[in-house]
């Protein structure tokens, strides 16, 4: 048995696939941008990452990286083919590479399920609006061959020229950022309808969400200060 935790890193999938049931890691990431194989699963992307479904597995001893991939994304594709999925994504004019794009951003931004349909509507009203996502973990997901600690976001981090970059560009990034779950790809689907346009942590793994720029200010502030005052 092999479970999956939601928003993983490919990398860190190959890792534990590699601890749990010995898989090759370099076989396994190869595979993963591998044009040929991702088309023979339907898919025309350039990378699997985002395209696998975390969740608890049943493996064979002796399976293969081809086949683990091929479960994976099977049962993404089983979560996608529900009706109400597809008739979602029709009303929301959104294709499922930019559901999932947006899930993993989501799923990158907190570890707390409940707030998953919050922050994804944050998203979906600076789209509306015209606004940059500037979505911390698009910015990380850069920052990963940089260097080892990525949890943070440095202000040299904001300027680095690609798409990825949510603080220099508009819209979705060009492809999910990590493998999200379910709790994140329905919240993408079905966001929470606010006003909210900003959040920020709240010092207990949560998030303190504001409607206006002054609003927000003010609590980066009392973060700010708070941190400073546990550190």
């Amino acid at each position: 048995m092999v479970t999956i935790q939601e928003g993983i890193w490919q990398t860190d999938l190959a890792e534990l696939l590699h601890d749990q049931l010995g898989i090759d890691e370099k076989k396994f990431l190869e595979l993963s941008s591998d044009k040929k194989f991702i088309n023979s699963l339907g898919l025309n992307v350039n990378s699997l990452e985002g395209y696998l479904l975390p969740e608890t597995y049943y493996f064979y001893e002796g399976s293969t990286a081809e086949e683990i991939l091929t479960k994976l994304s099977q049962e993404m594709d089983k979560l996608f083919a529900k009706p109400e999925v597809v008739e979602q994504m029709k009303n929301m004019k959104l294709s499922k590479d930019q559901i999932l794009t947006m899930a993993s951003i989501i799923d990158g931004e907190s570890n707390q399920v409940e707030e998953f349909k919050r922050i994804s509507g944050v998203y979906y009203n600076r789209i509306r609006d015209g606004w940059r996502l500037q979505a911390d973990p698009t910015v990380q997901y850069l920052a990963r061959q940089r260097r080892k600690i990525v949890n943070k976001v440095y202000y040299k981090d904001l300027e680095i020229d690609s798409k990825y970059n949510t603080y220099i560009y508009y819209g979705l990034p060009p492809s999910p950022i990590n493998n999200p779950g379910k709790e994140a790809i329905m919240a993408a689907l079905f966001p929470e309808q606010h006003n909210y346009f900003y959040f920020v942590a709240d010092g207990n793994g949560g998030h303190v969400f504001s409607k206006s720029g002054n609003e927000h200010n003010r609590q980066v502030a009392r973060y700010r200060n708070w941190r400073e005052n546990n550190k």
